[in-house]
């Protein structure tokens, strides 16, 4: 019988680009054209990858060459609308809803400071989301989930397609739904909140699943996954220099500075604390304390520097607009940069990232090599 393997790709906006690197990385050191993964789940830009594997699994070594070369041609034009007239009248409903109030006129709601329609545009051509089902009938993909946040309940919702034999499931703060995925799952699941709008689904408003996504792992093993590779977007924190930011001298902080340490709360802490928690259950299950449960090996990929400082000197590059807006809130050459990273859809940072991403992958290739033989 197959051990069926795991793919879990959390969110970061732009630092997603880590994971495309990783990824093939992974194959090269592998080497297996079909079935590389059996279960792909995915948050957030974590998603966009997740599908585009999902749809050209068949063959892993062009899927993941394929993601790369597609990331090499990403802009932040391909993701959000940045011609004046869309940030003008953005902008206009934003002063005429928040400053005037019930003064202003009408009930259309501002929820979101730029438009993504470009980034609908680029996942229709990229991704062919037919084949998602077809690889799942042809066996080379056993089960892919996206997931959400119903801006309605408060609650994760995990869209996902898969083989028959998968069964709904549910716990008090998330639950399941078997769904051919669309495009809409995708931007939901993506969806940044405060810069990217909510997208409809159904009757409802979703949001970026990793807003209550706090069991990132969880998802993957519902659909059959017995053991995972985590690829995350965080730098391992070092405590002892944590400790001395924390209590180092630092001026008030910028807008900028808040939505970065905000949005690093929201995509990056749930997966360093899921692994914790799975390895701890896994000692306990190994130990003999629950003999009736099985172990869930796991293997966590993360970069060797920190991806927000990696921004520090892309700004230049970037549309004369969203700079503009970016240092608007306070994003400088030494502030800030943490936001920024989450926004950086260009090549002078994403390059790196997947460069840094395929390096790092290389360099635990004997772990790696060592956890395939796990069964």
């Amino acid at each position: 019988m197959t051990i069926k393997t795991g793919l879990v790709m959390t969110g970061g906006g732009a630092r997603a680009a880590f994971q495309v690197g990783s990824v093939r990385a992974l194959y090269e050191i592998l080497g297996k054209k079909n079935n590389l993964f059996d279960v792909i789940s995915g948050n957030s830009a974590g998603g966009i990858n997740s599908t585009y594997l999902a749809a050209n699994c068949e063959n892993w070594d062009v899927a993941t060459h394929n993601l790369y070369e597609l990331w090499m041609r990403v802009k932040p034009q391909n993701i959000f609308d940045l011609r004046t007239r869309t940030i003008s009248d953005l902008g206009a409903k934003w002063i005429s809803r928040t400053v005037f109030g019930g003064l202003s006129e009408g009930r259309s709601t501002v929820n979101h400071l730029l438009d993504t329609a470009p980034l609908r545009s680029l996942a229709l051509r990229e991704i062919d989301f037919n084949h998602i089902a077809k690889n799942i009938e042809n066996k080379n993909l056993h089960g892919i989930s996206l997931s959400t946040t119903n801006y309605n309940s408060g609650t994760n919702v995990i869209f996902y397609d898969g083989a028959h034999e998968i069964k709904d499931w549910a716990r008090s703060d998330r639950f399941s739904h078997r769904e051919k995925l669309k495009v809409e799952h995708l931007m939901a699941s993506s969806a940044i909140p405060f810069f990217f709008p909510p997208i409809q689904i159904g009757e409802s408003f979703y949001g970026d699943g990793c807003i209550r996504q706090t069991t990132p792992l969880s998802p993957a093993i519902h659909l059959g996954a017995k053991k995972i590779i985590a690829i995350g977007v965080r730098h391992p924190h070092q405590k002892e220099k944590m400790k001395n930011l924390a209590f180092s001298p630092f001026s008030n902080p910028t807008l900028g500075q808040v939505a970065g340490v905000m949005l690093n709360a929201i995509f990056l802490d749930s997966l360093d604390a899921d692994v914790e928690r799975l390895q701890r259950i896994n000692e306990l299950i190994s130990e003999g304390a629950h003999p009736e449960l099985k172990t869930v090996p796991i293997l966590l990929i993360r970069p060797s520097r920190d991806l927000g400082k990696m921004t520090s000197n892309i700004s230049a590059e970037l549309p004369p607009i969203l700079r503009y807006l970016l240092k608007g809130i306070g994003v400088s050459e030494n502030e800030g940069l943490d936001l920024l990273s989450y926004l950086a859809f260009d090549q002078s940072y994403t390059k790196p990232l997947m460069e840094l991403g395929y390096e790092d992958t290389y360099k635990m290739k004997d772990e790696i090599l060592r956890f395939n033989d796990v069964v």
